[in-house]
């Protein structure tokens, strides 16, 4: 016989929704997002696409040699320390022991676009041309 795993979508902060197992009640997450970055969304998720459904360790590995190339990696590991000790708090809420980064995965990793800042720019004949600077939301999950 199969058996069929019932899944129910939880609802964990921010309109973050993960899918997640009947039996699995004593899970913890760990949230953290950060709002109107300096950064374009289409380079943060180029970045965090590479760091998606895998440990926070492997994360960190990563992040440390993508540093000093890309501007939006200290923002991710910055996030990514949050959700952790977000994640820790919510489990010494529930009487549990704190858990180290080794042991904690990224459930869930997205980057949203953000408000568009607009400047001008002079050019010749008196014209004005347009700068879009683009701003981005990051939102991160962890949990055992």
């Amino acid at each position: 016989m199969s058996e069929k795993i019932k899944q129910v979508l939880v609802r964990v902060a921010n309109g973050v929704s993960i899918l997640e197992n009947v039996d699995a009640t004593d899970v913890c997450y760990g949230v953290a997002s950060v709002r109107n970055t300096r950064y374009g969304v289409l380079k943060m998720r180029r970045l965090i696409d590479i760091l998606r459904n895998g440990s926070v360790e492997r994360a960190f590995g990563i992040l440390s040699v993508m540093r000093t190339r890309l501007k939006g990696a200290p923002i991710v590991e910055k996030t990514m320390k949050t959700a952790i000790n977000n994640y820790n708090q919510a489990r010494a809420a529930k009487g549990g022991t704190a858990k180290a980064a080794s042991e904690l995965k990224i459930r869930a990793i997205f980057a949203d676009g953000g408000p568009i800042m607009k400047r001008a720019r002079p050019h010749s004949h008196g014209r004005a041309f347009p700068i879009h600077k683009s701003l981005s939301h990051l939102t991160v999950v962890v949990s055992d």
